[in-house]
């Protein structure tokens, strides 16, 4: 059914008292370019179900929202008629500390769910940038890891549930508040990732982790970012058991050193975290500096009791790359890291900033000098090392060309059937997903 120019958003007026249509309230929701006839804000799980029961009837298309810090990762939206607002969904819904579980609302922030956790001395062990914003619910739907997950995995790893609303405004639920409970536990896994065009995620559970008794972050200065890169791949090695293991260009490094890295800054760096009993942390400290010198790095250790300071200003990175730039992000085996940036510096010359996991083959690219031709040509060359290259952020001409997801793969007949079962009339997030789902 074509879009109309004006959605006509009666209905929801009729069933909601709290529907913004100011059109500068509605620039927060916009998407490439294309911002909402309206936007409602949720506060219960019934909303969303009548806010979806009615978008299917009128063939509304709706994007989820929470935090909204990661609004322009994927394609631009084919139709976009309702923002829904999950921030109002910020509650602790079931917390078992002797349990070692949570339940959430989706709409609660990362920071927020941490600082309940701390209360008891747990923690949920996930690394997103900017977790005073970004929401449980948010980070579930993108559904990968960060910077850390060579230590801490994604949010699959540590998700035993989670209600959700599809498209028709049908609640429905998978997986249970315990461990061991693991009825339906597929559902939560297949919902995570799927970037909300499956169905509203609006509840999840987690299952948590003691705080570490020491955590520590430790920062060698380097001479350049290929030194950097090759003492991070070095540390790894030597200490399979770090926490955080990361290089960075000058100009990464100057700005996490701005957003309160003070261990930091406007010289290329190694990196490293290890967290555990005391004991443990520092020999895996002692391992990996002992390797990153080996690799030649020199000069003083330099240490900080600001830790999730610092390590956030770091995650924080991936989502600062200027609007006029480009953000690449490409994930191989972390042994061919090297080869991979031999490639970029071949085919992408000014490169601006750079941040890699030396754990886990993650790496960050901006740009100003990238076009389609030049990111298929990259694509090619990163295939015989096993990388995948994602567009996460750029001008909207670029991903128009380019497809900020690239090929598809040969799972994308099961993803389209999947999607035509949740969301028949293709009403959730439609046109920004892999192969324009």
């Amino acid at each position: 059914m074509a879009e109309p120019e004006t959605a006509d958003l009666t209905e929801f007026h009729s069933h909601f008292d709290h529907v913004d249509t100011d059109s500068a309230l509605l620039q927060r929701y916009e998407i490439d370019g294309h911002t909402p006839q309206g936007a409602l804000r949720v506060n219960t799980i019934g909303d969303i179900e009548r806010a979806q029961s009615a978008a299917m009837r009128q063939d509304f298309a709706v994007i989820a929202t929470g935090g909204r810090t990661m609004l322009g990762l994927g394609m631009p939206p084919r139709r976009y008629d309702l923002a829904l607002d999950l921030s109002g969904l910020d509650q602790v819904v079931d917390y078992e500390p002797n349990d070692f579980t949570i339940s959430v609302q989706a709409g609660m922030t990362l920071a927020a769910l941490q600082r309940t956790l701390a209360s008891n001395g747990q923690f949920l062990p996930l690394d997103h940038p900017r977790f005073e914003q970004a929401t449980v619910g948010g980070i579930c739907a993108v559904g990968r890891g960060g910077l850390r997950r060579n230590a801490l995995g994604g949010p699959r790893d540590w998700l035993i549930g989670m209600r959700m609303v599809t498209a028709d405004g049908t609640a429905i639920k998978g997986g249970g508040k315990v461990v061991k409970n693991v009825s339906g536990y597929d559902l939560p896994k297949l919902f995570a990732g799927s970037l909300g065009t499956l169905g509203v995620i609006a509840e999840v559970t987690f299952k948590l982790r003691p705080q570490p008794a020491s955590d520590q972050v430790v920062a060698l200065h380097a001479d350049s970012f290929e030194q950097a890169l090759a003492a991070s791949r070095a540390a790894a090695t030597a200490a399979p058991f770090l926490n955080g293991c990361v290089a960075l260009s000058e100009r990464a490094a100057a700005r996490a050193a701005s957003q309160g890295a003070d261990i930091l800054d406007d010289r290329p760096a190694l990196v490293l975290r290890a967290s555990g009993l005391e004991s443990a942390a520092n020999e895996v400290l002692a391992s990996a500096l002992a390797a990153a010198r080996s690799a030649g790095l020199e000069g003083e250790e330099s240490r900080t009791p600001a830790i999730v300071e610092t390590w956030q200003a770091i995650a924080d990175l991936e989502l600062g790359t200027p609007a006029a730039q480009v953000r690449l992000r490409i994930g191989l085996p972390p042994g061919n890291l090297e080869r991979a940036c031999s490639l970029v510096d071949e085919l992408v010359p000014e490169v601006n900033s750079r941040v890699a996991a030396g754990d886990s083959g993650l790496l960050f690219l901006e740009t100003a000098t990238v076009d389609a031709e030049t990111i298929r040509e990259l694509r090619n060359r990163l295939g015989p090392l096993q990388g995948r290259l994602t567009i996460e952020s750029a001008p909207l001409e670029l991903k128009r060309a380019a497809d900020v997801w690239g090929p598809p793969g040969p799972g994308v007949r099961l993803m389209n059937r999947v999607k035509e079962q949740f969301d028949p009339n293709g009403i959730l997030n439609p046109g920004r997903y892999v192969d324009g789902i």
